[in-house]
């Protein structure tokens, strides 16, 4: 935490301004796994007291973005391959499979020219070195999708997961070929594209093994 400061902070919504700050850290790559979250130092820097630092590190703790060990610190969290493999990659699967199959009459040419936006952004941030710009569209690219559903379960089943792909994500982005960002989304945009569901599936399984690949990069 020597390079990174926080802001001051206004008094209005502190709590969650605070909270927001913290977390925007952790998934920007300013605090990576394992680095120790100090009460103190925070709030110093941002102007207030411990008191929304501890209520924002709970809040943290229940997002999975934060580990605390009672007597001893509090640190950003990190996943290991296993978990990633075979926790966060099937649940991606499985939401996102659910929703194509029983959605697929909304796959119409709205939003395919949303998706394609996305996919035309992601080129850019390439050009222009944006990784964290490219992590954001990679997570609204598939949150795009999922939104197709009405069933809150789907909703409420990856914003339990995206923050931890994030972090992974953020963590690993530097050792993938970012050129192959586009070309694997729009993979993905083709094989939706033809309404073939077997086709589809094996799309899904593809793309979700690439970014398996990305995200267990580091052990």
């Amino acid at each position: 935490m020597s390079e990174f400061t926080f802001k001051q902070q206004a008094n209005t919504s502190l709590r969650e301004k605070v909270t927001n700050d913290l977390r925007e850290a952790i998934l920007n790559g300013h605090l990576l796994p394992g680095a120790r979250i100090k009460e103190m130092d925070i709030a110093e820097q941002m102007g207030v007291s411990r008191g929304p630092i501890r209520e924002a590190i709970r809040q943290l703790e229940r997002e999975g973005l934060l580990l605390s060990y009672p007597y001893k610190e509090t640190v950003v969290a990190d996943l290991d391959a296993d978990e990633v493999q075979n926790i966060l990659m099937p649940i991606r699967f499985h939401i996102e499979w659910f929703v194509v199959k029983r959605y697929l009459g909304k796959l119409d040419e709205s939003f395919f020219a949303k998706q394609q936006v996305i996919i035309d952004e992601m080129r850019a941030a390439v050009e222009n070195g944006e990784k964290s710009r490219l992590v954001d569209l990679d997570i609204l690219f598939h949150q795009s999708i999922l939104e197709l559903a009405t069933e809150r379960t789907v909703m409420l089943t990856w914003q339990s997961i995206v923050n931890q792909i994030r972090l992974h994500f953020t963590k690993n982005i530097s050792f993938y070929n970012l050129d192959n960002m586009e070309r694997d989304h729009q993979e993905l945009m083709d094989a939706f594209l033809t309404k073939d569901l077997d086709l589809i599936q094996q799309a899904i399984l593809k793309h979700l093994d690439s970014d398996d690949n990305l995200l267990c990069f580091t052990k």
